[in-house]
This record gives C-alpha cells, sequence and structure tokens, in this order.
C-alpha cells in the first residue's frame, strides 16, 4: 500500500500484473465465475481503439511485469482477439498467455491452427481452465484437445493448465459430454459434495459465487464483519483487470472500478469515490453505516457468507438508486 501522508485522499498504487477483458460474454455461466460473465451477457467487446489507450496507459506503468488476455472467452472473436495481441506487442506491453475455457476446441488441427495465427500475432502461452465449474459446460475431450494444441504450438512451458489436479480428476470422468457438479463430487468420493468442491478449487465468496454456491460457506450476520477490512484488496494491482468498458478493478474486487482507463490512478476522496473510500478505510461494515445513514440501505439478508458477499448486497442497493459511478458496470449488476 502507499504511504498515505493525506487523511483525506487516497491513490492506487503502482500496476503491477494483470488482465485485459476484451468481454463479458462467454459460453459459460459457471457457478463460481467472479465477473458473471455468461452467454447472457451483453455483446459488448472492447474495441481496437479502446485496446489501444489501454496498452498506452499500461506501457507509462513503471512496474508493470505482464499481462495477460481474458473474457468472458474472448476466442469468440478470434479476429479481434489476434488484432489486439498484434497492437499489445507494437506498444511494447509484454504479454504472458491468453485465459481460455477450451469450448471452442472442437478438433485438434482447428485448435493448432488458431493457437498457431495467434502466436504468429505475438501470444507467447495459454491458460487452459479445467475445473468441475467448467465442466458443466466443456466437455473434457475439448479440454484435452486444448491442452495438446497448445503444448503442440507454444511448448510445456507456454500453457498452463488450471487447476492441474482438477484436470487430472476430470480425465477420470466421461469425457465426450459435461458432468454436473455433483457428479463430479460423486465419482471424486467427496462425502458433502459441493462444500469440498468449493474448498478444492479456492473459491473467491464474490460474483456468482454468492447466487450459486453459497452452501459452500457458513453464514453470518452483518455485524460479525465489523472489524474487517479491504485495503489490502483494494490496494493490491498484482491481479487487477481492465474491462471492455475501460474500468479498473484491483484486488480482484469485481464492480468497483477504482479508475478508469483515462486516469488509472485517480485521487480518491469519500466524495468522487465513497463506496471505495469507505471500503478502504473502515471495511464493508463502514459502508454499510454510510449507506443506511445517507442512502436508505437495509440489509436484504439475515446472514452473509463473506464481507465480499455483504459488500455486493450494499453495491446492489447504491448501484439501484443510480449515480455512483465506480460502481462498475452496469452489465455486472443486472445479470
Amino acid at each position: 500500500m502507499d504511504d498515505h501522508s493525506s487523511p483525506t485522499t487516497l491513490t492506487i498504487p503502482a500496476l503491477r500484473s494483470g488482465g485485459v477483458m476484451l468481454t463479458y460474454r462467454c459460453t459459460n455461466k459457471c457457478k463460481h465465475c467472479l465477473y458473471r460473465c455468461s452467454p447472457q451477457q451483453v455483446d459488448t467487446w472492447m474495441s481496437l481503439d479502446l485496446a489501444e489507450q489501454v496498452f498506452a496507459a499500461m506501457a507509462r506503468e513503471p512496474q508493470l511485469r505482464d499481462v495477460h488476455i481474458a473474457g468472458g472467452e474472448a476466442t469468440l472473436k478470434m479476429d479481434l482477439l489476434a488484432d489486439v495481441i498484434a497492437l499489445a506487442v507494437r506498444m511494447g506491453v509484454s504479454l504472458s498467455y491468453l485465459e481460455t475455457n477450451a469450448m471452442w476446441c472442437t478438433d485438434g488441427d482447428t485448435a493448432r491452427e488458431s493457437f498457431l495465427r495467434l502466436a504468429r500475432a505475438g501470444l507467447p502461452g495459454v491458460l487452459v481452465s479445467a475445473s468441475p465449474y467448467h465442466n458443466e459446460f466443456v466437455p473434457f475431450v475439448r479440454t484435452q484437445t486444448c491442452v495438446e494444441a497448445a503444448i503442440d504450438v507454444f511448448g510445456r512451458g507456454g500453457v498452463i493448465v488450471w487447476i492441474p489436479q482438477l484436470y487430472q480428476a476430470l480425465a477420470q470422468m466421461p469425457a465426450d459430454r459435461t458432468n454436473t457438479l455433483a457428479e463430479f463430487c460423486h465419482a471424486a468420493g467427496l462425502s458433502d459434495e459441493i462444500g469440498a468442491v468449493g474448498r478444492i478449487y479456492g473459491l473467491i465468496p464474490g460474483g456468482r459465487v454468492l447466487d450459486e454456491l453459497r452452501d459452500c460457506y457458513p453464514a453470518r450476520p452483518a455485524e460479525d464483519f465489523s472489524s474487517c477490512r479491504c485495503d489490502g484488496e483494494l490496494y493490491n494491482t498484482s491481479h487487477f483487470h481492465i474491462d471492455p468498458f475501460g474500468n479498473l478493478f484491483t484486488g480482484l474486487c469485481p464492480g468497483i472500478a477504482a479508475g478508469k482507463i483515462g486516469d488509472l490512478h485517480p485521487q480518491i476522496t469519500a466524495e468522487n469515490h465513497p463506496v471505495f473510500w469507505h471500503l478502504a478505510t473502515g471495511g464493508p461494515c463502514a459502508l454499510m453505516q454510510w449507506a443506511r445513514d445517507h442512502h436508505n440501505y437495509q440489509p436484504q439478508r439475515d446472514a452473509y457468507i463473506s464481507k465480499c458477499d455483504l459488500c455486493t448486497d450494499i453495491r446492489r442497493h447504491l448501484h439501484a438508486l443510480g449515480g455512483f459511478e465506480e460502481i462498475a458496470p452496469d452489465t455486472f449488476y443486472a445479470n
């Protein structure tokens, strides 16, 4: 965290490592998705003009190590994806990998040809998602095809399987069809089923987890989170994301735009970024009290599974009221 000499102004630290989200559109609607990507999301994509602004801003970041390309599912527009990769290379931004769920890998030849095209554009590697959450939508045979094709093109050192132990577990399941989460739990011998998968994967209790996987966690009254702080997450720029609308999200905190592409390090005050301010200086209960006092907020649940759950509940209320530019994008709250 920066040394904030002024008690009334906060600033986002230098960006270190992160991702460029080309879209929220995805072939999957995974239960664990932090950014609530899905086929129902608006079919909005980062334009090349905006991508140029993003990479220009990144090129000015003195501590930025690497950048990955993500979605949603960025391969849904392969032409745009190749152009974005080539643009990043031309502008001197060091790319690390492309994230993909492998749904598009219907056969090895197609997968290899596409990866070769992206490699020629300047892509150095691929991260392939492998989990029981993805397997509810993507047959394992496509995940395996993706991994093998990626190794052919990028070499083993250029391919990350996330998560490798779950990839091995999925290899024991029927490969030519999708499998439900319950089917995976049964085959893996997980006694308490969904809750155990939550621990194995290391879920972040935010995003769609709050709607689909609440049973993975015990719920507690809102006041139990009074000692929780959010500054560690909000000032964390080691895994930031910039979305197709130009919003900057720090610390895996989607839906709270810490900055915009026109100003990635704004002077944050209680007046211009009240949500970020109260979370960073006092945590979700401080935000809750402010929302109660000034915006008629009342908790919508008797208990919450995490501070992120409570924070999301408050932000949904504020988003419905309108007028909070930092609560973005609208699609995150509408979907």
